[in-house]
């Protein structure tokens, strides 16, 4: 969200299809989110190693990383898909099961996300069931924090 407020890489702010998915799935977060993951990951790798713990096996930092970037843009594009079908405007609530869209909006990104980790053969089914709700419910807290700084335009 920073890097949308402060319209870093503004070059890269092309939508991927305005008609199917609105105006805010763009390019940049396709660069973006990847490597930031990357980013998060090399940091989860090093406190790995300080613990000498084998979590993530034997992939790398590189490769694991692009794979959750990825894992995390990718599922959003069909809840934006339906949402668009449904005449509700990007960044906008729907107002037919407001409630169902928000919990998918959240959990989206960490059904990916985990899904990676699953195919990858990292982990095991109580792990991904716990980043799933742990993820899904940091989502959460991490959209009402950012709402309430002012950088998201509602807190779900």
């Amino acid at each position: 969200m920073i890097i949308v407020k402060l319209d870093a890489l503004s070059y890269l702010k092309i939508p991927l299809h305005e008609t199917w998915f609105g105006l805010n799935k763009t390019w940049r977060g396709v660069v973006v989110m990847p490597l930031l993951t990357v980013a998060g990951l090399w940091l989860s790798f090093l406190l790995a190693e300080c613990w000498q713990s084998s979590l993530f096996g034997t992939h790398s930092v590189w490769g694991l990383g692009i794979l959750l970037g990825f894992g995390y843009v990718i599922p959003e594009l069909p809840n934006s898909f339906i949402k668009r079908r449904m005449g509700v405007k990007p960044g906008e609530m729907s107002e037919r099961s407001p409630w169902v869209f928000s919990l998918f909006d959240q959990a989206d990104s960490v059904i990916g996300c985990v899904l990676v980790y699953a195919l990858c053969g990292v982990g095991n089914l109580s792990l991904w069931v716990t980043l799933f709700l742990l993820g899904t419910g940091i989502h959460l807290l991490l959209n009402v924090l950012l709402w309430s700084l002012g950088l998201r335009k509602n807190p779900l």
